[in-house]
């Protein structure tokens, strides 16, 4: 079990590396992915800090722990401007600013930790038992910065169903992940910590936290050398802008034609069925601002850009069954034909508008047209 388990250690600490190294090569095409270095390295240092605690090697825990303790400190404030940075330009000077109490705290805690047995002062009220303050700070800070990031991703993806008919690779979902993953990760440390209190077990301790660490990496692992068009980004995602709630098409003749003109484009033009379709593109096919078009569909029409178009898609699919398409096309085909662009989405899309599967509700048709057949 012992040697499993120090396989499991040394293959996220190979993978850790083996995507730093993945992110470095690409590092010249965008400046985010320099974000990414900084990111992947503090997740290896905090994972060779419970490591070297694990394998109890004395050195090497003097060496990484003050940085370890602390890292922290850094890892909230890179995860927070990685996330900002995917929409927007990426501001290195904020950046530097908020990493200025990571720097504080290599100096009052990493370096005095170097020079001094901190254990053999913890009982005395001295400057070295204050900076166990610290590290509880640091952790304070990181929680701070997750929910922060958790709320810019939630309004982003809200945003981007406003402006999108399509969320495949741009909705973020994979770094909410990453920010459930950390989140988890204190509970998983708020565990480690209960149990070293009932038990005083370190090794159950460093067992639980290099378990979970090795599964997040290995999960980013999986982006990284799968998908390395979502993990390294090659470009920005433009940041959708969130549009003022009042009317700004107040005249009722004015909406009637464009709801009109809009109407049109779906019902006559099928522009629904550009799998990559903007509500940029619309709005310039209707001479119209986006934030006109997002203002009326949102207070007009009562929905989302992403709802109405992905409406009309599953409209045409459903017709195009009921025509008997199906005989000759796979139910995927019609849904890419429709204007869909990912299975997932369009199975969960049809689920949600239906109740019932895409399948399913091909067979009720069946079922009629049989039923339909024999009264006759």
């Amino acid at each position: 079990m012992k040697e499993f388990f120090l396989f499991i250690l040394y293959s996220g600490i190979t993978l850790n590396v083996l995507m730093i190294f993945l992110v470095l090569n690409r590092i010249k095409k965008q400046s985010i992915n320099k974000v990414l270095v900084l990111i992947l390295s503090c997740l290896l240092i905090l994972f060779l800090t419970f490591a070297f605690n694990y394998i109890e090697n004395r050195n090497l825990i003097k060496l990484i722990t003050p940085i370890g303790s602390i890292i922290y400190i850094a890892l909230g404030p890179l995860i927070l401007s990685y996330i900002k940075s995917v929409y927007t330009a990426l501001d290195f000077n904020k950046l530097y600013k908020n990493l200025i109490p990571f720097f504080a705290a290599i100096l009052l805690y990493s370096i005095p930790s170097y020079f001094v047995d901190i254990s053999t002062t913890k009982n005395e009220l001295s400057p070295i038992f204050l900076i166990y303050l610290v590290p509880l700070i640091g952790w304070i800070f990181f929680i701070y910065c997750l929910f922060q990031s958790f709320k810019i991703l939630k309004q982003y993806r809200k945003e981007v169903r406003k402006n999108y008919s399509f969320t495949k690779n741009i909705d973020l979902k994979w770094i909410s992940i990453w920010v459930y993953g950390f989140l988890f990760f204190i509970l998983i440390d708020l565990i480690s910590g209960g149990i070293l209190i009932a038990s005083n077990s370190f090794k159950i301790i460093f067992v639980l936290n290099l378990t979970y660490l090795t599964s997040l990496i290995w999960y980013m692992g999986y982006y990284g050398l799968n998908q390395t068009q979502v993990f390294l980004l090659n470009e920005t995602i433009e940041k959708p802008t969130t549009q003022p709630k009042s009317p700004i098409i107040k005249n009722s003749e004015d909406l009637k034609r464009l709801e009109t003109k809009f109407e049109q484009l779906f019902t006559e033009k099928l522009i629904f069925k550009e799998q990559n379709l903007t509500l940029l593109q619309i709005s310039k096919e209707l001479n119209i601002s986006d934030k006109k078009l997002s203002n009326f569909i949102n207070s007009y029409l009562k929905t989302t850009f992403y709802d109405y178009v992905n409406s009309h898609r599953i409209a045409h699919f459903k017709k195009c069954i009921q025509n008997g398409q199906s005989d000759q096309l796979t139910l995927l085909a019609i849904a890419f034909d429709s204007g869909f662009n990912s299975k997932a989405t369009f199975n969960r899309v049809f689920k949600q508008k239906e109740g019932i599967t895409p399948f399913q509700f091909k067979k009720q048709i069946e079922k009629s047209l049989i039923a339909s057949n024999e009264a006759i």
